[in-house]
């Protein structure tokens, strides 16, 4: 079996890598709370505080469902803007071959570290220096296929 995705991560991809990251992890709980918090002191407090700790209050109402989502995007947009190339993975049995312009490179599956499955996406990473973000949109409907590919050549270690 041999698996083949060309492609060019766009903002959107980094946006979606970062986001997940962030709320797969206990992260994602300070940041529901922080803005549920929030969100019922702006309530309880709106009509007896200053004009001042009103913005505060709105900004922190705001901070994580809307200003972190903005900057991730506009960070998302500088990494997708940084890569000038295409990247071109396949996957056979002799392990996963990498091709960015002239540079080529094949990681043989007992030298792989891992891959993370995420609902929108899998996390390749094959060494300790790199990590290829693959998203639904690469893989269309071949996300389930790869991940238990990849899993299958790697599980022996």
């Amino acid at each position: 079996m041999e698996y083949r995705y060309k492609f060019r991560n766009t903002p959107g991809d980094f946006f979606l890598f970062n986001m997940s990251n962030i709320y797969s992890q206990w992260t994602a709980i300070v940041n529901v709370l922080f803005t549920a918090a929030l969100i019922i002191l702006t309530i309880t407090r709106w009509g007896t505080s200053s004009d001042v700790l009103r913005a505060f209050m709105l900004i922190g109402v705001f901070l994580f469902p809307v200003i972190q989502p903005l900057v991730i995007y506009i960070r998302a947009m500088a990494q997708a803007k940084a890569i000038t190339e295409e990247t071109e993975l396949s996957f056979d049995n002799s392990g996963m071959h990498i091709q960015v312009k002239d540079h080529k490179q094949l990681i043989k599956w007992s030298e792989y570290k891992t891959v993370i499955k995420r609902k929108a996406l899998l996390i390749l990473i094959p060494d300790g220096s790199h990590a290829y973000i693959l998203t639904n949109r690469i893989l269309m409907d071949q996300k389930d296929y790869l991940y238990q590919f990849i899993v299958s050549k790697t599980s022996g270690k």
